[in-house]
Order: C-alpha cells, then sequence, then structure tokens
C-alpha cells in the first residue's frame, strides 16, 4: 500500500497536464483519481453526493440528538423514580458510554458488507430503543433501554467519516467533514430546546418518542436514497481511465439501473477479498492509535469536546435549576441556544478555510514539483484553540457559575467554547481521516468516537461532585489546564507530523 507522498509523486503542472492524470477544474489532479466505473462513489452526481452527505449527517446528528435530548427534563424524571438529580442524569452518562462501543461492531461489518446495510439496521435498532426508553417503568429498565439507545444508533459516527471519504475527492473533504461533524456535534445542542420544550408541554416520556418517530422516518428515507458507498479502489487505477486529458474530469453518466443495483441490503459488488475476521471489531480498529497522527488529535478532540460540549449538556440542568430556578424549557434553550450558535459560527471558520489552505498549499508545492504535506491543515486549528483554552472556559464558565452571575455570562461562555470546539472537531477529522489515512478513514472515525465517548462518560460521574467540593472557579481552571496539556502534541505534529508519518508507513487496507 502506498504512503499518502507516493500516491501521486511530486510531478510540475506541465508533468501533470501530459500524463493522462485526470484533473479538476483548477487544473490540479483528482485525489484519489476516480475510475471509469459507474459503480464508482466519486462518479455519483453532485445531488447524489450531496444526497448521502445530508443523510448521514443528519443520522450522526439524530444519534447525539438521542442521547442528549432528555437532557433538561432530568429534574422531573429525578421526581417520577424518587431518585437524586446527579442519579438521573446517570442513564445519559450510560448512553455516552455504550456509544463507545457501537461503532467497533458495526464498523467492521460495515467494511465487509456494505454501509448502506449498517446504517439501516443502526437506525432500527435505535427506534426500538427509543420506544423502550419512552415505556421503561422503572429506572433500572430506563439505563438499560439507554445503554442500547446509545449503542445502536452511535454507529453513523463511526461510519460517516469514511463515507464522506468515499464520495469525494480530497480538495472537497474540508467542506463536506465540516458539514458532517457540524451536524455531529449540534444533534446534542438543538437536543435541549426540543427535549425542553416537549418535555414541558407533554412529559419527559415525549422526549423518547420524538426519537423513535425520527428514526422511523429516517429508515424510510434511507432506505430509499442511501446507495451503497463502500468501493474496492485499485491502489492505482490512473492507467486503466480514460481521461480528457488538459480539462477538468467529466464523470461517467450514472444510469437509474445503477442507482438501483446501490439500493439492495448488501453491496452486490463486494470482492471476495472481503472478509470479517474476529480482530477487526476491536483490535483492528483500535490499532490505528499507534499513528502520532491519529491518536494525538483524537485525543486533544476528546478533552475538547467533552469539557465544551459534553459536560454542559451533563451538568447544567442540574446548576441551572439549583442557581437560577429554571425550568425545562429555560435550560434547554440556555444549553440548546449557546451551544447551537457556537458551533455554527465555528464551522464557517474550518471546513472551508481548511480547504482553501490546502488548495493554496497544494498549488504553491506544485509548482516547485513538490507535495503540500497533511499537516498544512492543522495551521487551521489556532483559532479553534486559543478560544477553547484557558480563560474563556475558565472566566466565563467557571467564575461565573461560581459566584452565580447571570446566565447569560455562562451562556456566552459556552458559546465560544462550542465556536472552538467546531474548529479543532472539523480539522481533527479532515487531518486524520482524510488527509493522512483514507483507506482506514472509519478506523480512524472509530479511535475518535472511542476516545470522546469514553470521556465523556466520566464526565457525568465527577464533574459537578469536583465542583461542588473544589469550587467551581478551580474545577474549570484545572479542566483549562488539561485542554492546554492536551494541545502541545498537536503542536508537535505541526512540526514532525510528515516525519512520523513516513518512518511508520502506511497501515493494511482492508
Amino acid at each position: 500500500m502506498k504512503t499518502s507522498t507516493e500516491e501521486f509523486p511530486p510531478v510540475t503542472i506541465e508533468e501533470v497536464s501530459s500524463s493522462g492524470v485526470k484533473l479538476d477544474s483548477s487544473g490540479l489532479p483528482l485525489i484519489p483519481q476516480p475510475t471509469s466505473l459507474q459503480t464508482d462513489p466519486l462518479n455519483y452526481p453532485n445531488w447524489l453526493k450531496y444526497t448521502i452527505l445530508a443523510q448521514v449527517s443528519f443520522l450522526a446528528f439524530l444519534a447525539t440528538l438521542n442521547v442528549a435530548i432528555i437532557n433538561p427534563a432530568v429534574v422531573p424524571l429525578a421526581e417520577e423514580f424518587n431518585i437524586a438529580h446527579v442519579t438521573a442524569t446517570y442513564q445519559t452518562a450510560v448512553a455516552i458510554g455504550t456509544s463507545a462501543l457501537g461503532p467497533l461492531v458495526f464498523t467492521p461489518f460495515a467494511n465487509v458488507y456494505g454501509r448502506r446495510p449498517a446504517y439501516l439496521l443502526s437506525v432500527l435498532i435505535g427506534f426500538a430503543s427509543a420506544v423502550g426508553s419512552a415505556k421503561a417503568t422503572s429506572f433500572g429498565t430506563l439505563v438499560v433501554a439507554r445503554a442500547i439507545n446509545g449503542f445502536g444508533p452511535l454507529a453513523a459516527l463511526g461510519l460517516g467519516a469514511g463515507t464522506v471519504v468515499d464520495v469525494f475527492y480530497s480538495h472537497q473533504r474540508g467542506k463536506a467533514m465540516g458539514i458532517f461533524t457540524l451536524m455531529l456535534t449540534n444533534g446534542a445542542h438543538l437536543a435541549p430546546i426540543v427535549g425542553g420544550y416537549v418535555a414541558r408541554d407533554r412529559g419527559w416520556r415525549w422526549c423518547f418518542w420524538v426519537g423513535a418517530i425520527l428514526n422511523g422516518a429516517m429508515f424510510i428515507f434511507s432506505l430509499l436514497f442511501m446507495p451503497e458507498t463502500l468501493f474496492d479502489r485499485p491502489d492505482n487505477d490512473s492507467t486503466d481511465n480514460v481521461s480528457i486529458v488538459g480539462d477538468a474530469y467529466r464523470p461517467p453518466l450514472m444510469e437509474f439501473s445503477t442507482y438501483l443495483r446501490k439500493l439492495w441490503f448488501w453491496d452486490l459488488d463486494r470482492h471476495a477479498s472481503r472478509q470479517i475476521k474476529a480482530t477487526d471489531f476491536v483490535i483492528k480498529p483500535l490499532s490505528m492509535l499507534k499513528y502520532p497522527s491519529v491518536a494525538f488529535p483524537a485525543f486533544y478532540y476528546a478533552v475538547t469536546y467533552g469539557f465544551a460540549s459534553i459536560e454542559p449538556a451533563l451538568t447544567l440542568a442540574t446548576i441551572f435549576t439549583e442557581l437560577y430556578h429554571f425550568d425545562t424549557v429555560r435550560n434547554g434553550l440556555a444549553n440548546g441556544v449557546s451551544l447551537l450558535v457556537g458551533a455554527s459560527l465555528g464551522e464557517l471558520c474550518s471546513g472551508p478555510v481548511t480547504d482553501r489552505m490546502m488548495r493554496i498549499a497544494r498549488k504553491r508545492a506544485l509548482k516547485n514539483g513538490q507535495n503540500a504535506p497533511s499537516e498544512v491543515r492543522l495551521q487551521g486549528i489556532w483559532t479553534g484553540a486559543v478560544t477553547i483554552m484557558p480563560t474563556l472556559l475558565h472566566t466565563t464558565d467557571g467564575l461565573t457559575v461560581h459566584f452565580a452571575t447571570t446566565f447569560i455570562a455562562p451562556c456566552i461562555g459556552m458559546a465560544i467554547a462550542c465556536f472552538g470546539i467546531q474548529i479543532v472537531t472539523s480539522v481533527c477529522y479532515t487531518y486524520s481521516c482524510s488527509d493522512c489515512y483514507r483507506s482506514r478513514s472509519n478506523d480512524v472515525s472509530q479511535c475518535f468516537n472511542f476516545f470522546r465517548q469514553i470521556f465523556g462518560l466520566t464526565l457525568g460521574f465527577y464533574s459537578i461532585p469536583f465542583g461542588e467540593k473544589i469550587g467551581y472557579e478551580w474545577s474549570f481552571t484545572v479542566f483549562s489546564v488539561i485542554c492546554i496539556v492536551s494541545f502541545l502534541p498537536i503542536v508537535a505534529l505541526m512540526y514532525r507530523g510528515e516525519r512520523w508519518r513516513r518512518a511508520l508507513g502506511e497501515p493494511t487496507a482492508y
């Protein structure tokens, strides 16, 4: 298997124009090179590519919404089951924990039999477990249903990044991955707004009924409009295709019969070499953590996402109810609007910006007969990192909660922190999944999801007790320091990442 720097050896623009390499609209080589087959997802028409992107993004959105929609209603939930408010949040913490395991099961299955059946199965589990959660008659039963609710639907988080890589070229993935990560992030942010109103007007059980309805509708839509995107791409397919030299590549038109073929319940074009092994379920995906270009971004992303997104989702309802006497609606609005606005603004400064950075770097490198290293994209992370660390988390969240100032101050702090986490998410996902290890993008995405969910699971158990014991101003200071320390390996990657990747080589593809 070739390394990322060998996929297209250094060439000049003049050499490219006469080599038969397929070009994009600006005259740069397409990465990866498409085949001449209609079944190649890179040759899908743009309307279908963006339909697929919309679906996988909404499935990721729905998965995180399933987990977080009950958060503003933990107080009435606790009262019905006669348990402490903090204890009521454990059902969300359990769902977060099991969601780290779901992709480890679904992704190996999807790598062999196709993405489509994995998506359909996961959304069915989401529907059934949401119904079970809504009908739970005891807190123990609810915890079991929530564990399944986290395990199944969250498969989209592990598969989504790989699907983006399946259908988009390298120069398009920053924007596409940004849309995916924005929806992934904002599912948990919109959930408390929806959950707050639903819980007030219909009761907390209807938070889960809403999830069941959305999962059922999404299953029907995906059944009709989610074609298979898994494709056995040759290591070197540039000589197998007819290209339009000097002009932008024009893909073959997709026939309706081809579209119907890709809507089967499993991948009809599966190559015989694709076989499932026991090691594929945990060992192989997590083996990607031996590469610094995966382990360092995954760890930094988990830490920042945990403190900037998961921590407020788990603790805000309890804290704001005690400090400001908020009901379910105001808790939902305070949490959801703050994080939703911050993440949406953050995406404007991440995907499109880093795509442009990569394109400029590639043009400059091509003129000099070189390739732009993947680490160029990491330079776009600075805005997010500086926003998250250290004063904003400390002064706008920790101090304002500690001194019980107006609720507007911590809401502004959450919005600013979430602005930063969206930039971090988009850059880290695209760098590791697309720029560095495209052939193992699903496994890389699993590593990200595993780190994030395991780290988020722990927050639900210690964040509030820790803040009450030493004071929120000091607990958030500790969180800020952890964010700073976890960013140092990212800085090391900016300067040493390319050398480390060359030394370690390319992982074996499926």
